[in-house]
This record gives structure tokens, C-alpha cells and sequence, in this order.
């Protein structure tokens, strides 16, 4: 039984990063205004000669795409170019898309799986409700933020060292294929989000994550301290002036 408890908290702990992280990720990829930010900050229009009008529409399409429940479907994004319908996407770019979509499929559904065992265990630790569960939940949520801002610092700095690298062996550990490895200057997909965003993305990522865990970890804090907000304090062994017991006058003679 002691050692189903400690499962069940260590899971909890470990769930908890898990789900701040995937939650960011998820608002990235399902926001359409984080892919304008690429367009704008990187010149997408000038670079794939793509009306900026467009690319906003592709960038929604996108976000269509990644929310629809076949994982087998293949992107299809049709621009005008000089008055001519054509694919905004090569071959290989929309097989990688398909690739993307179907990983960001598992980590949504991973995310999922964290968001109903974290709210599973504070329901359960809720029902049973006494100040020694409660207590024991805030050091929890203490320690998960701990971890979650200590965990993507590092990683942040890692990033910030040797974002080539990462991103490199990011790719080579997700994928089993190389569609992902894309020319420049002519495929439109890097150019809409080429490498600067991905890093941009990323540190934004890993900052509002390690803002939410140290939120967390203070609200844990704060949850304690208003726990023992009414308990005696002891100095130097003895119960304080204001808690120590008063004794009793001897009886006055008369």
C-alpha cells in the first residue's frame, strides 16, 4: 500500500511537467497568430514571393490540418501565383507535414493522458480530504514546480548553447525518414518557418513553462503557509509569550 502511494505521488510529480510543457506546445502549434509571427518577423512573403494574405489563410489551413482526426491525410494548400493555382507544398514537404501531424497526434494524446491522471489524483486526494492529504498535495505541487522550472532552465540554456545541434537530433530521433531535411531556396515550407522561428518558439516555450512551474511552486508555498498560519510558535524550546500557558496567582491571604 506505501509503496502504491509513492508510485501514485512520483507520477503525479512527473505528470505535472509534462502537462505544463505539452500545454505551451499545444497553443503553439494550434495558433495561427505564432505562425504569422513567422511570417512577419522573417519575411515570408518576400522570401516565397506569396502574397502575405495567403500565407494567413495557409497558416489557418494548417492549424485545420493538425486538429483533424485522420493521421493518414495529406496536406493540400492551393496559392495564386501570378494568377495560377498551384500546390503551396512539394511532395516532400506534405509527406513531412504528414509526419509532423501524426507526432504532434501521439503528444497531444500524451498531454491527455497527463491533464486526467493529474486531475484523477487531486479529485482523489480532494474526497479524502484531511489537512495531513492537503498538506502533503501543496509539497507535491511544491516539488513539481521546482522540478518543471529546474528542468527547462536547463534545457533552455542547452538551447541557447546549441540550438543547431538539438534541433538536428530532435529531428533524427522523431522521424524515420529525412523528408524533413528541405532546401531553402526552394521549398516553401522552411521558408515560411525556417530555422530562427523554431528557435524562437522554443525558447517562448521553454520560458512560459519555467513561469508556470515557479507559479506553482510559490501558490504550494503559499498554501502552506496559510495551513500553519495558526499554529503555536516555539522558541528556543518553549512555547512563545503569546502561546505559553499562564499560570495560576497564588491565593491572596487574608
Amino acid at each position: 500500500m506505501l509503496a502504491a502511494r509513492w508510485i501514485a505521488s512520483a507520477l503525479f510529480v512527473a505528470a505535472i511537467p509534462i502537462f505544463l510543457l505539452l500545454s505551451n506546445v499545444r497553443i503553439a502549434a494550434l495558433e495561427p497568430r505564432v505562425f504569422e509571427y513567422s511570417f512577419a518577423q522573417y519575411d515570408a512573403a518576400g522570401v516565397t514571393g506569396i502574397e502575405r494574405i495567403q500565407l494567413d489563410r495557409a497558416a489557418r489551413e494548417i492549424v485545420g490540418y493538425f486538429q483533424g482526426s485522420d493521421s493518414d491525410a495529406l496536406l493540400d494548400i492551393r496559392v495564386s501565383v501570378e494568377g495560377q493555382q498551384q500546390p503551396l507544398f512539394n511532395q516532400r514537404e506534405v509527406l513531412h507535414m504528414r509526419d509532423v501531424k501524426q507526432l504532434f497526434d501521439l503528444t497531444f494524446r500524451v498531454h491527455e493522458i497527463a491533464f486526467v491522471y493529474i486531475a484523477g489524483y487531486i479529485a482523489a486526494v480532494v474526497l479524502w480530504s484531511r489537512e495531513r492529504s492537503m498538506r502533503r498535495l501543496a509539497r507535491q505541487a511544491v516539488l513539481a514546480g521546482v522540478v518543471t522550472a529546474g528542468a527547462l532552465g536547463i534545457a533552455g540554456i542547452a538551447m541557447l548553447v546549441g540550438f543547431d545541434s538539438l534541433f538536428t537530433q530532435f529531428h533524427l530521433l522523431s522521424f524515420s525518414n529525412d523528408f524533413w531535411r528541405l532546401d531553402p531556396a526552394t521549398d516553401h515550407l522552411i521558408q515560411m518557418f525556417p530555422q530562427g522561428f523554431w528557435f524562437d518558439v522554443s525558447i517562448g516555450v521553454g520560458v512560459l513553462t519555467v513561469m508556470e512551474g515557479g507559479l506553482l511552486a510559490l501558490a504550494g508555498v503559499g498554501y502552506l503557509a496559510w495551513l500553519d498560519r495558526d499554529r503555536p510558535r516555539w522558541r528556543s524550546g518553549r512555547p512563545s509569550m503569546e502561546t505559553r500557558p499562564a499560570t495560576e496567582s497564588p491565593p491572596a491571604e487574608g
